[in-house]
């Protein structure tokens, strides 16, 4: 009976040994599923910072995406809250300036964000019925010029007249970064806000800041 018991007990232990390794395989192969893409080479999603982005000292681009959007959602409800434009007169917003003050950050980045803002509130029916996205002269011109486009006789060139400044905004962007260097590490605070400038009056109409900070060890 003992030879008996000895050959169940080894085979009770190669029972368990079994089970273990198999259970070691299951939850490797589970992890590796579950590991986000952005840590395997391929597309990810837009929302996520992969394991290169983090070790970065620039602004992830899931966080200008999520500013972008923030900054979208409130810019048709800013517009209608402005009192000269309760008149029913539509509003011309032209692209403005990109005061670019992070030093580390390319401009391109956040001309990035101003296309998605200007993209995306342009699918609103409230946008497109009160408010006028116009492209800026410079860039018209020399695509009319290229094409050879008609010059408009009243302004000599193939553009529009003079806008009204009363009913006229320029969409400007500011964008900063507080930087410290030390020995356990490295921090970068970024502050990032569009406004609405009134050309008439040099009103400002203040849109979502946003604000990040990142460590890097």
């Amino acid at each position: 009976m003992r030879g008996v018991d000895i050959a169940l007990h080894k085979g009770f232990r190669m029972t368990r040994i079994t089970a273990l390794i198999v259970t070691t395989c299951c939850l490797l192969f589970l992890t590796a599923c579950n590991t986000p893409d952005s840590e395997h080479r391929g597309r990810v999603e837009v929302s996520e910072t992969t394991k290169g982005e983090r070790s970065t000292n620039q602004v992830f681009p899931a966080a200008l995406v999520e500013f972008a959007d923030q900054v979208a959602a409130d810019l048709p409800q800013k517009i209608a809250q402005v009192r000269e434009l309760r008149t029913g007169d539509r509003a011309t917003v032209l692209v403005g300036d990109i005061n670019n003050k992070t030093y580390v950050v390319s401009s391109n980045d956040f001309e990035m964000v101003r296309s998605r803002i200007r993209n995306s509130v342009l699918q609103s029916d409230f946008v497109r019925s009160n408010i006028v996205f116009v492209e800026n002269r410079a860039r018209m011109n020399a695509v009319a010029q290229r094409e050879n486009v008609g010059v408009n006789p009243a302004t000599g060139s193939a553009g529009p007249g003079a806008y009204d400044p009363a009913t006229t905004w320029a969409l400007n962007g500011d964008f900063y970064r507080l930087h410290r260097d030390t020995d356990k590490g490295d921090s970068n605070q970024y502050y990032m806000e569009f406004q609405l400038v009134n050309f008439a009056t040099n009103q400002i109409v203040a849109l979502p800041k946003y604000e990040l900070k990142q460590w890097r060890p």
